[in-house]
């Protein structure tokens, strides 16, 4: 609910601006946005350059929505390296006052028909095996996708690395 009481409209946009890529950058490096903080080096640099990328790059697509002024989900997804119809979800993340209101489902449902639109076939995504990450793995399974494999101790020791799939043509 917004501050009035009402429930204000999910409008999702792409990041058009420096200053949009930025602030949706500070949102997702934010206490706000991921349960678990302690990202690893290469992560900090996703999160901190892929937004601004999504502005030079057509493959880099980066979304974001706001409530009252402030970034409150963002997306960022990639066509895979190939060009081949293949397509990774990089990261999303929704803040934590605004959770179980469905915009997690929203990015994800908007970013299958902005792929299916660009003929893509597939997504392919990944989280961390901790308990932090339950929800993003249920937010996954009920979206479709499919657990393919686990990559042990890929993020640090003891943190193992889970890929998931769903096929969205065949």
């Amino acid at each position: 609910m917004s501050p009035t009481g009402s429930e204000a409209p999910f409008v999702i946009k792409p990041v058009k601006t420096g200053t949009e890529a930025g602030r949706v950058s500070d949102f997702l490096l934010g206490e706000h946005c991921f349960d678990d903080q302690r990202f690893t080096p290469g992560e900090t640099d996703h999160l901190r350059w892929l937004p601004m990328r999504s502005l030079q790059e057509n493959a880099v697509i980066c979304w974001y929505a706001e409530e009252g002024g402030e970034v409150i989900a963002a997306i960022l997804f990639v066509e895979n390296e190939h060009k081949s119809g293949g397509y990774r979800l990089e990261y999303f993340g929704v803040h934590r006052a605004h959770r179980h209101r469905g915009f997690g489902w929203r990015l994800i449902e908007r970013m299958f028909e902005y792929i299916l639109e660009n003929n893509g076939r597939y997504v392919e995504t990944f989280t961390c095996d901790l308990p932090e990450y339950a929800s993003a793995r249920k937010l996954f399974e009920r979206n479709g996708f499919q657990f393919m494999c686990r990559l042990p101790d890929y993020y640090y020791p003891g943190e193992g690395k889970l890929l998931y799939l769903r096929m969205l043509s065949s």
